[in-house]
């Protein structure tokens, strides 16, 4: 399954969800889809990156240990939830540094992003091979 696909269906089994995303380890857009004809997924997506990186450095200063802020395998980040006034966002890793954004309307749960982000993500991998 192509992986607008996923992300279409990601989108639309969230209830609230606007937007999905999927980023490589650069914050380069590999595929998006979204309901809003006026929200810029690819900006949004890579200013996350640099969210997901400081919270990979504060988790690896936490640990004590010395791991590489780009050691993606097991470095324990998994997901990442944003609250604005404007809008939610759901960041989620996958393997080899690729993540997942989810944009959402500012009054609904981000708990059903994730839950959908983590069948997504399986299905992404997949795909990647």
């Amino acid at each position: 399954m192509p992986f607008k696909a996923i992300l279409k269906t990601l989108v639309e089994k969230t209830r609230g969800a606007t937007g999905a995303i999927l980023l490589d380890w650069e914050g380069e857009a590999v595929a998006d889809f979204s309901k809003i004809s006026d929200i810029d997924l690819p900006a949004i997506g890579a200013h996350k990156d640099i969210i997901l990186n400081r919270t990979r450095d504060a988790l690896t200063r936490l640990k004590g240990e010395n791991m590489s802020p780009n050691a993606f395998i097991g470095d324990g980040v998994k997901t990442i939830g944003i609250s604005t006034e404007l809008a939610k966002i759901a960041l989620s890793t996958i393997k080899e540094g690729y993540y997942l954004v989810v944009t959402m309307e500012k009054n609904k749960p981000l708990g059903m992003a994730f839950f959908e982000s983590k069948k997504a993500i399986k299905d992404i991998e997949r795909e990647m091979g």
